[in-house]
């Protein structure tokens, strides 16, 4: 039996969709969904995870022993070596909290216990129990194990926890990596049949990155919370991101609360334009408006003044017509942030933005939502793709356009990845088959792949002066 591991439920769901002969049979080990289908006459079965299975934290105390120097010890009782600084003070300690014999107890928040929480040994604890138990009794009976989660950072150490379990109760089970960025079925094929080893340096990066997020949150907040109850604020909390994201806010709120208003005033004219215009202008005319000349008049005398110029007037000379033309180079590729910033100037939030992208890439509408590449690889046909997206009516025309114009090439954007693509569409979606919203946010993804094709526009400004 081989057995694929995904990061979430809807994901074991649609690879078992995508590469079974047959529909999958849904199924169940313990209270875990599991999906079971063949291939080329073998078993294989899926099984999603829900993120991370195991998290990391502190082992509860830290013991000093005069040969073997500072040990963690892990709730089990084991020691784990551990390296502290030869500042901090050593055994023999007074019996006085938090405070032992011969160490330091880590659980109680106590103010000095915080330098030597820094230097604790951490251990991954079991954070999704009743997953983690239908996980190794699939892994006890596997002939081979596939990790199918995410294709990042975060995702690989999912996976590396996952494998971690597995080989708990199975020590031999040959072990391989799909690598994938969209949910469709020539892409999954394509992972499946082009297996790589896992990636021990990337996953090991994922957990660099939660330790310093469990050693800077965790010490941080405890300090500033001690600090509250010794009477110097409120409860306050510390984090690796959070904290420097307050930082940025306070930093406005201040030069907000800096700034000091001044007066001005804006004259605009409104206008009639056309064959009828003037003052018997009927539907025919065409209304506008025209700011003055000086934008903001910053002395009241001086805005009455050039009202009193034009007082009582019915009608404009034209004084002059000037008209540019500039180029606009055609757009890069979306990257996370890039598409949450053009989201957000269509009335979606960056939350809501992720939680559609996220559920257009789990439909195989596009590809994976989290990516900072903006440089399209070699591999992706990009024909294919326009050719994919034309079946709808209102890029057909275009699509059409583009490839009978010759080769495409797209633009590049000065972050390049060797993980996942830009985000692009993966296959033609309409009103019809979408919500609203989740339609408004794909039609901004598949216009901007045709923009990256596309050539320089063209932008002509005329101004007129009355």
């Amino acid at each position: 039996m081989k057995l694929v591991v995904t990061e979430k439920n809807d994901a074991a769901v649609k690879i078992a969709d995508l590469l079974g002969a047959a529909k999958p049979t849904a199924d169940k080990v313990f209270n875990t969904p599991v999906y079971r289908f063949d291939v080329d006459g073998e078993e294989w079965v899926t099984i999603g995870l829900r993120g991370h299975i195991l998290e990391p934290d502190f082992t509860p105390s830290l013991i000093y022993k005069k040969r073997g120097g500072w040990s963690g010890v892990t709730a089990e009782g084991e020691a784990v070596p551990a390296v502290l600084p030869a500042s901090l003070p050593t055994p023999p300690f007074k019996k006085k909290k938090p405070f032992t014999a011969d160490g330091v107890e880590l659980k109680g928040w106590k103010m000095e216990a915080l330098p030597y929480l820094i230097y604790a040994p951490i251990e991954k604890l079991p954070k999704e129990k009743d997953i983690i138990r239908s996980l190794k009794n699939l892994a006890k009976k596997a002939d081979s194990i596939v990790i199918a989660t995410d294709f990042d950072r975060e995702g690989e150490l999912i996976g590396s926890d996952a494998l971690s379990c597995c080989r708990e109760v199975n020590a031999t089970a040959p072990v391989s990596r799909a690598r994938y960025s969209a949910f469709t079925k020539p892409e999954i094929t394509h992972a499946f049949a082009n297996l790589v080893p896992m990636d021990d340096d990337l996953a090991a990066a994922g957990g660099s990155r939660r330790d310093i997020d469990l050693i800077w949150g965790a010490v941080l907040t405890r300090y500033l919370t001690l600090v509250k109850f010794a009477g110097y604020g409120n409860v306050r909390s510390s984090g690796r991101v959070q904290t420097p994201t307050l930082a940025i806010i306070v930093e406005r709120e201040r030069e907000r609360m800096a700034f000091v208003p001044e007066d001005y005033w804006v004259i605009r004219g409104a206008f009639d334009a056309g064959a009828t215009a003037g003052p018997t202008a009927g539907d025919g005319a065409e209304a506008f408006e025209a700011p003055h000349a000086t934008a903001r008049f910053k002395v009241e005398a001086e805005a009455n003044a050039a009202m009193e110029h034009v007082a009582g007037a019915v009608s404009a000379r034209v004084a002059s017509v000037e008209k540019k033309k500039r180029t606009v180079a055609p757009p890069v590729p979306f990257n996370t942030t890039s598409l949450m910033a053009a989201a957000s100037a269509e009335g979606i939030s960056p939350a809501r933005c992720m939680r559609i992208a996220e559920s257009l890439y789990m439909d195989g509408y596009i590809s994976y939502p989290r990516v900072d590449n903006t440089v399209y690889p070699d591999s992706l046909d990009l024909a294919e793709v326009v050719n994919a997206i034309a079946a709808n009516p209102a890029y057909g025309p275009y699509c059409r356009e583009l490839l009978a114009a010759g080769p495409l090439k797209a633009t590049r954007g000065k972050t390049e990845t060797t993980d996942h693509p830009p985000v692009y569409p993966t296959a033609a979606a309409t009103p019809d088959d979408l919500a609203p919203a989740d339609y408004k946010l794909y039609n901004l993804i598949a216009r901007r792949f045709l923009a990256t094709l596309s050539g320089p526009a063209t932008v002509e400004g005329t101004k007129v002066t009355l």
